[in-house]
């Protein structure tokens, strides 16, 4: 059932990014509710898998590949459309490879993707619930914003121009924040693989 679930979540974000590649401003704004029901649904997938004892290595890898891709498609999304910088795509992108690639090493031994942090630092910024909360929590916010955004000029034109300065101060912000939180996530991991003999 959690497999399906983020089947699920990976068809749906194809669906996403055809709506804010192709669609009317209108239909843009479907973006909003399917970007939220898409995170959510990551934190619902672990859930459900623990409660029904599905949990194992394939899950906790597929869920993972999944949000990688989920994630760096919005990015490469928003900066084909100019409300992102390809810079920022690149950073995702460049992490994701790094520590997913760093971490498959570790996984090929039969390490769950968590489990291979050792250190209280390493486990609380990468493993600990409270920081995946918060990332998953600023991805939700991130991503719903962005893609309000992205309509926002055409379908409420003068209130855009009016408040322009605080949107693009808003939006800079939440993307900060949100690579703030990933690279200090994705560092342990990349340190703690550096230093595992093998």
């Amino acid at each position: 059932m959690a497999n399906l679930i983020t089947l699920i979540r990976l068809c749906m974000v194809f669906i996403i990014a055809a709506l804010a590649l192709y669609a009317t401003p209108i239909w843009q704004l479907l973006n909003v509710p399917l970007v939220i029901i898409n995170i959510i649904l990551d934190g619902l997938d672990g859930i459900i898998a623990r409660a029904r004892a599905e949990v194992s290595s394939f899950g906790a890898v597929f869920d993972i590949a999944a949000d990688r891709v989920i994630e760096i498609t919005l990015w490469i999304v928003l900066a084909q459309l100019h409300i992102v910088s390809i810079w920022i795509s690149l950073i995702f992108l460049v992490r994701g490879v790094l520590v997913d690639s760093l971490r498959n090493h570790n996984t090929k031994t039969g390490d769950a993707p968590f489990n291979i942090m050792k250190t209280k630092v390493g486990k609380y910024l990468v493993a600990g619930r409270e920081i995946r909360f918060l990332y998953g929590l600023m991805k939700l916010i991130t991503f719903a914003w962005l893609l309000l955004m992205l309509p926002f000029p055409q379908l409420w034109p003068q209130l855009y121009y009016d408040y322009s300065l605080p949107l693009h101060i808003i939006s800079n912000t939440l993307i900060t924040i949100t690579i703030f939180i990933c690279l200090i996530r994705g560092v342990p991991v990349m340190i703690e693989c550096f230093n595992v003999k093998r």
